[in-house]
């Protein structure tokens, strides 16, 4: 069974349950009574997994991930030029300062590559990386806040596309045709296969 990396983050911070995006609306129904908390770590989590989504795909992504133990800022080696960008977008979603944002988002994103480099094998250590993120999509997909237009910024605009958030038979169809397209397989499909094994 493929990991989940938003979810491990979530266990391993003690993070509040993670509410998904209504691919209707593409908002996160949050109540205005929670806590900036909750609204804060709502943006970051899924945005910290999407940049690493995304830096894996890189040779020199995947080469700083496999070979360096420093800990860099993480929206800036993730978002490139973006970076500001993306951090005043976590800032006036969550209604955080930007200073905040700077800090969780680097420990958040520290855990994740925490996480992601414990789950790969020493051996073949970076196909094992590229292919822990590869199954990861559409565990961060249907948590990222469509407003913050991470997928534009990851210059990525499918990860901002409202059909990727969509459940049900006409969508999960479409989704296992992507997969078989991509080459990448979804957990489900993965947990099918390994128990026709058995």
């Amino acid at each position: 069974m493929a990991i989940n990396i938003l979810e491990e983050l979530r266990k391993s911070l003690g993070l509040p349950e993670l509410k998904k995006v209504d691919p209707n609306t593409q908002a996160v129904k949050i109540n205005t009574d929670e806590e900036k908390e909750h609204r804060l770590m709502q943006a970051i989590a899924p945005a910290a997994v999407a940049g690493l989504y995304d830096c894996v795909r890189s040779e020199e992504g995947l080469d700083f991930l496999t070979g360096n133990k420093f800990t860099p800022d993480w929206l800036e080696l993730f978002f490139g030029k973006n970076a500001p960008e993306v951090k005043e977008r976590l800032s006036l979603y969550s209604d955080n300062s930007s200073d905040a944002v700077q800090t969780h988002f680097n420990a958040v994103a520290s855990e994740a590559v925490k996480i992601l480099r414990n789950e790969a094998t020493e051996d073949e250590r970076r196909n094992s990386i590229r292919d822990i993120m590869g199954t990861q999509r559409d565990f961060f997909l249907a948590y990222l806040p469509a407003e913050l237009k991470i997928g534009l910024l990851l210059e990525d605009t499918t990860l901002d596309d409202r059909t990727n958030k969509m459940e049900g038979p006409i969508s999960t169809l479409m989704h296992k045709i992507e997969t078989m397209i991509t080459g990448q397989e979804s957990e489900t499909d993965a947990d099918r296969k390994r128990d026709e094994k058995m």
